[in-house]
């Protein structure tokens, strides 16, 4: 088992406060999932972080009208309490860290280093138009990757619109490759998931698994 993955913190919002009720029971859904990884061997639990709030940072005269003041800031102190075992944390749609930029910035402010690491997964950071070669890659080197999650979409933030495609034949199809090159390359000693999150349009994700599992294996095996 590679990795235990519960919505640890997920569906929070920055006016929680650690030790509060919500957080609490995070706090305890935490602890129960770090005993289960115990008996397992799995060597990392995965959290999520609290709902997103979409501008964080800006500058000339954005940071006055446009960013959610506070937000990041109180996003921190609802982590920190959980950074006491190595986690991951995986860059979600919908969340506080839904990108490669986010998870390191998190990590860095935390300054928990070595303790969390970011789940990285490429896909879900398509919705916030992040490029997940070179880009999403480059802001996890240098010991920011614990784990990878692989599945291919295509994204339409305007139209609200999100397409789980077959591996390969989706926004990520030019990426894989690259990725796959440089993680052997850089020595990642990780574990890179399939994400089998796929059907061909009739529900049957046995059958999706099927048609992309060959390929992720010809990329990452």
């Amino acid at each position: 088992v590679s990795c235990l993955s519960r919505h640890v913190f997920a569906g929070l919002t920055t006016a929680n406060r650690p030790g509060d009720e919500a957080h609490t029971r995070h706090m305890d859904a935490l602890r129960r999932v770090i005993e289960m990884a115990h008996v397992v061997g799995s060597p990392l639990v995965r959290i999520m972080t609290n709902k997103k709030e979409q501008i964080l940072w800006g500058h000339n005269g954005a940071e006055q009208w446009n960013v959610a003041k506070g937000a990041w800031d109180a996003t921190l102190p609802l982590i920190a309490p959980a950074v006491d075992v190595v986690l991951v944390v995986e860059t979600g749609n919908g969340t506080m860290v839904n990108s490669s930029y986010t998870g390191r910035r998190l990590i860095d402010d935390l300054g928990a280093k070595g303790i969390l690491k970011v789940l990285w997964d490429p896909a879900n950071n398509c919705w916030c138009h992040e490029r997940a070669w070179p880009d999403g890659y480059d802001e996890l080197r240098d010991g920011y990757l614990g784990h990878v999650h692989i599945k291919d979409v295509q994204v339409d933030t305007p139209r609200a619109t999100l397409e789980v495609r077959r591996l390969g034949e989706g926004q990520l199809a030019d990426q894989f490759r690259p990725i796959a090159e440089a993680l052997r390359a850089d020595g990642y000693d990780g574990v890179i998931s399939l994400e089998s999150v796929y059907h061909p349009g009739n529900g049957d994700f046995e059958a999706g698994f099927r048609l992309c599992v060959d390929r992720f294996k010809a990329l990452f095996g």
